[in-house]
């Protein structure tokens, strides 16, 4: 074996080590952070409806409820990959009259919500925008990557910022769209 066979091999069990602690050990410890603070906004949530401050049949309870179970549920799947195939799926679907915003959705739902609550709705649902796009921004190395290629790009003035609710509202829309559709009562047979 040659000297460059030997270091090209230490160099690739060296990358592949490395890869293998992100995967396997970083990642899922971020993953286990998000998903705790998610938890944490849901009991803030709780203790809202607990208080009785705000209904938990009240839509912008029900609402937020179902984005951070949704986004609890499928905390996994929350990648700048699957960001990017949910905002062509998205663009796609506006252009339908079918089309659905859900984060409009659940901004007007807050707003009907009693005045005394609305400022802590708002701010959970600012943590949970913030949560999503910090979990995204450091699980992804394909997002390290195009974030860096972002910087250089918006530096130049060649492209506009977008803010992390933009960001984050693609991968919500997805989780709480599944999180809602699961909840529907399944169909009952027809009597015989």
């Amino acid at each position: 074996m040659t000297r460059s066979e030997i270091y090209l091999t230490i160099i690739t069990v060296a990358v592949g080590g490395l890869w293998y602690v992100w995967d396997q050990g970083l990642k899922k410890l971020f993953l286990d952070f998000l998903r705790e603070h998610l938890f944490e906004l849901r009991f803030r949530l709780f203790k809202l409806g607990e208080s009785g401050k705000l209904q938990f049949d009240d839509e912008a309870y029900r609402a937020i409820e179902t984005l951070l179970c949704g986004l609890l549920r499928f905390a996994h799947r929350v990648t700048f990959m699957g960001f990017i195939l949910s905002s062509i799926d998205q663009a796609k679907a506006r252009k339908s009259e079918e089309y659905v915003d859900y984060n409009k959705q659940i901004e007007l739902k807050i707003s009907h919500a009693p005045e005394s609550v609305r400022e802590e709705l708002r701010k959970i649902l600012g943590e949970t925008h913030k949560m999503v796009a910090v979990y995204m921004a450091v699980c992804s190395l394909l997002f390290m990557v195009a974030a860096v290629i972002y910087a250089v790009l918006r530096a130049l003035n060649l492209i506009h910022d977008r803010s992390k609710r933009e960001i984050s509202a693609v991968v919500e829309t997805e989780a709480y769209r599944a999180e809602s559709n699961r909840r529907k009562p399944p169909p009952q047979p027809l009597p015989a």
